[in-house]
């Protein structure tokens, strides 16, 4: 027996059995990945009683165990991952092995076929992966991260995607202005990125879209679809924003489609979000933090236009009752009928006019984001600055803002600033107002 030989053998099968899973052609992959796995058995085998032959018999031991995942032989590929973990002291390897039990754990109880395609299609995805990181902005809790910072990511992050693939989408097809209902729905589900892998760690994962051809699925969408998610993370996620770089977003779309896209991330990525999010560069593997969408930026990038009844609309949901009585006639009658209203919306502008003190005049405008929900009311928002309030009325909602916008600043003002997060709010405000040092007390 050569084992250098058959190694090599295994590895020219295993390499026609990746290009074949990248052509689609499954049957052939399972093919070519079973031989391969048969033959890197044969040496990993001849190397269990050779504990002098370190590290090359770990390293066998560790392609056995996942070309038989590959091959869906996942007995087989645990009785390698057991011997590596018990006999190799190589701490990536046994990194490894233990990714490789976990998989063949999950992988269980199918049969080899079904297994080989699972792993090889998880495979393929984590390679088209972008690999992202939530972490605490301040460590309340240590690293932990909550679901509801992981919901207002994943909110946020989806509306983003999906509007940026409805424009690559309209462009290909060359559809213009408002597209068919029943299209739409159809290019929205061809955008739902799967998670390939998680760890504690903060919270890390990775994410890539789907990348099979499905029943109906147009073949000139196949490639945005297949690539979607990392088009959408190297144009737009991780775009820095200079000044140039806005210029040319703005020549490339249309201002809805702009508003559309970077709305949801201006709340992800604003100043007052209680975690931070980072992302792993493709090359060297560096983490990465997304810088934050400050006022500056977002002034120039999303357009803002007076809001009305009709911009706020009305969902209206009722229970009725329908009878037919015996003269013919129809009798309805509605038993629950609520009224729910929500939309959101920026107002502009370069004036502070609390209730209770002079009016502040500032350099600059500064765009105030508002939220409404029939449940909470009016809340109003200024992220670089940290400051945020919620009414019932509209106008009492401002009047509070601007309350605490005022109540803040001055606090600011005549306080000696040791923590960090309020050399950064003082830092904002002081270049949105002419004279801060005006606002200490005497």
């Amino acid at each position: 027996m050569k084992p250098k030989v058959i190694h090599q053998q295994a590895m020219d099968f295993s390499f026609k059995g990746k290009q074949a899973m990248e052509e689609g052609n499954f049957s052939a992959a399972f093919d070519f990945y079973k031989q391969a796995a048969e033959l890197e058995s044969k040496v990993a085998e001849f190397y269990f009683d050779k504990p002098e032959l370190e590290p090359t018999r770990s390293v066998i031991i560790r392609s056995a165990a996942f070309l038989n995942l590959k091959a869906g032989l996942i007995e087989e590929a645990k009785r390698f991952i057991f011997f590596g973990l018990l006999n190799t002291n190589d701490k990536l390897i046994k990194s490894q092995l233990n990714n490789a039990l976990e998989l063949a754990v999950s992988l269980d109880n199918m049969s080899p076929e079904n297994a080989s395609g699972e792993y090889n299609y998880l495979n393929l995805l984590r390679q088209r992966s972008i690999h992202y990181v939530l972490e605490p902005s301040l460590p309340l809790n240590g690293k932990s991260v909550s679901l509801e910072m992981i919901k207002d990511f994943s909110e946020g992050y989806l509306k983003s995607l999906k509007a940026f693939a409805l424009t690559k989408f309209k462009r290909i097809l060359h559809l213009e202005g408002e597209i068919e209902e029943s299209i739409a729905k159809d290019l929205e589900k061809m955008v739902n990125p799967l998670v390939t892998s998680s760890a504690y760690g903060s919270f890390k994962f990775s994410i890539a879209n789907d990348f099979l051809t499905h029943e109906n699925e147009r073949k000139e969408l196949l490639d945005l679809k297949a690539n979607v998610v990392a088009k959408f993370h190297t144009e737009i996620f991780s775009n820095p924003l200079s000044d140039e770089d806005i210029n040319l977003i703005k020549q490339n779309y249309a201002d809805e489609e702009v508003n559309e896209i970077f709305r949801p991330l201006t709340r992800i990525k604003a100043n007052n979000t209680s975690y931070k999010i980072g992302y792993y560069d493709p090359d060297t593997f560096d983490k990465k933090f997304a810088g934050r969408i400050v006022n500056k930026q977002k002034k120039r990038l999303i357009t803002t236009k007076p809001i009305t009844q009709e911009d706020i609309g009305q969902l209206e949901s009722s229970i009725t009752h329908t009878r037919n009585l015996q003269s013919g006639k129809v009798s309805r009658k509605t038993i629950i009928r609520e009224q729910l209203k929500a939309c959101e919306f920026d107002i502009k502008t370069n004036i502070i006019e609390p209730s209770n003190d002079a009016a502040i005049i500032l350099i600059e405008e500064i765009i105030i984001t508002v939220n409404f929900d029939s449940s909470t009311g009016f809340t109003l928002s200024f992220p670089d600055f940290r400051v945020e309030f919620t009414g019932t009325e509209f106008s009492k909602a401002k009047e509070g803002f601007y309350n605490l916008f005022n109540s803040k600043l001055k606090h600011l003002a005549n306080k000696d600033l040791i923590q960090e997060d309020e050399q950064k709010d003082w830092e904002v405000v002081s270049k949105l107002i002419g004279n801060p040092d005006a606002l200490k007390s005497i």
